[in-house]
């Protein structure tokens, strides 16, 4: 059976903000996140994910959830 749920790696802008009389601005900075991505429905599951390993680790969960679901179906 495959797998419902990957995870996907998504590009993340960070904008920093400047306060009142403050003259410089500083670059936005360029950084990743990962979401997990439902394959049937190409929709996302959960807020997303600042470490891979935390996305893989709850898609493991998910994907042997569905599994189970599926068999006692």
């Amino acid at each position: 059976m495959e797998d419902f749920f990957v995870v996907k790696r998504c590009n993340k802008i960070v904008i920093h903000g400047r306060r009142a009389g403050e003259s410089e601005h500083q670059s936005p900075e360029a950084a990743v996140w990962y979401r997990i991505a439902d394959t049937r429905t190409n929709g996302f599951i959960g807020d997303g994910y600042e470490c891979e390993e935390d996305a893989q680790r709850i898609c493991r969960q998910l994907n042997a959830q569905s599994r189970v679901t599926a068999r006692q179906g």
